[in-house]
């Protein structure tokens, strides 16, 4: 029997860096080829569905880093209405943070996973940790069960200079792990002690070579202070608008900066750029860059052959069109997309739901140590 497939035409593909007219070809939930041609919708081994894409913008599905962790809700209504918002805004996939507590066992740890049998997107696990618990010891059990991203939270200076680094070079290299920065935010850490300790993480990581994400976005935009081989900028919703116009006079340089989706907010009331611009550099700061922070590209955040199909349908009569350009785009509230694909499969189309629970997949072997921004 020929395999199943599908060819997407007549839709404008949207990258990083620019826009193309082109067919996209899925077979097996991967995307295998890009290109504006007529080539026969049926071969011997495989009958390709045609979708007509006219007047869509194609855009790469989006990585949500949600805020709180999503795996301790326990009620399964609103687990369920939480996964169908992320897909609504173009989300395809996310990740979650896993906080062991001191009584959990190996077993007990993987019981807490379980919660995402019933996701409906691809997630990554990630776990954190407090800054007296990054050892080498704990790196390697967490990195025995597919954990090479690390959260470490930081109360005070003192704790960096306490972290054994020379112990932990060894299995940062051999398991490509990525540290992210968490400085505590309340009224106990002063915005004095912020910086020093935004100043002592990236000294310590760029003389022990150590790849990290750092949530405190204040450095992201002084080239001296950081190693762009080294640091990612994780920003926060009051630094995205200044981060989008930075790459954009900057547009074909690196720039270490990714937020998520739910995080981007641009002042578009004076256009300072051309529209479809504006969605590339969306592109680029919400999906394109957070896969490659977080050791996902190009399976994740891109349109290439090789990608896994995960699709954003955007109508081109709505892109900032359905919006008083009066306020700041919140792009996670606006729900632009018409339809959203995900490994090939439709999760969202037309504006109505068609994902099944469980249809999401556990990202395995990230690799955050691959790429630069």
């Amino acid at each position: 029997m020929p395999k199943q497939a599908m060819v997407i035409r007549g839709g404008t593909v949207v990258t990083a860096y620019g826009i193309k007219e082109a067919d996209i070809w899925i077979s097996g939930g991967k995307i295998v080829r890009i290109a504006r041609d007529t080539l026969t919708k049926k071969t011997a081994m495989t009958v390709f569905e045609e979708v007509d894409a006219s007047g869509m913008y194609l855009l790469p599905g989006f990585v949500a880093l949600p805020a709180r962790s999503l795996y301790k809700i326990k009620d399964r209504k609103t687990y369920i209405d939480v996964m169908r918002e992320l897909v609504r805004s173009g989300c395809t996939s996310f990740v979650d943070v896993l906080r062991p507590e001191s009584w959990m066992s190996s077993p007990q740890l993987a019981y807490q996973q379980t919660r995402h049998f019933n996701s409906p997107l691809d997630y990554a696990w990630h776990v954190g940790i407090e800054a007296t618990q990054l050892r080498a010891g704990t790196v390697a059990q967490y990195g025995k069960l597919g954990l090479s991203s690390i959260h470490v939270t930081i109360t005070c200076p003192e704790e960096i200079s306490a972290i054994k680094w020379e112990t932990l070079l060894q299995l940062h290299t051999s398991k490509q792990t990525v540290l992210h920065l968490h400085i505590q935010n309340d009224a106990s850490v002063k915005k004095e002690q912020r910086d020093l300790i935004r100043q002592l993480w990236l000294d310590a990581t760029r003389y022990w070579q150590v790849r990290t994400v750092i949530s405190d976005p204040q450095a992201a935009f002084e080239q001296k202070q950081y190693d762009p081989f080294l640091h990612i900028f994780r920003l926060n919703a009051e630094t995205t608008d200044r981060a989008v116009r930075y790459i954009y006079q900057r547009f074909y340089h690196s720039c270490q900066v990714a937020a998520p989706l739910q995080d981007v907010r641009i002042d578009y009331r004076r256009r300072w750029c051309p529209p479809e611009v504006l969605l590339c550099l969306l592109v680029r700061l919400a999906s394109t860059n957070v896969a490659k922070a977080i050791g996902l590209y190009p399976r994740k955040g891109s349109l290439t052959p090789g990608a896994d199909a995960d699709i954003v349908f955007l109508k081109k009569e709505n892109w900032l069109t359905k919006d008083v350009l009066s306020t700041i785009l919140n792009f996670s509230e606006i729900h632009l997309p018409t339809s959203v694909m995900s490994n090939g499969r439709w999760m969202y189309r037309n504006a109505q739901f068609s994902s099944s629970i469980g249809m999401g997949r556990r990202l395995f072997d990230t690799k955050p140590n691959a790429y630069v921004i």
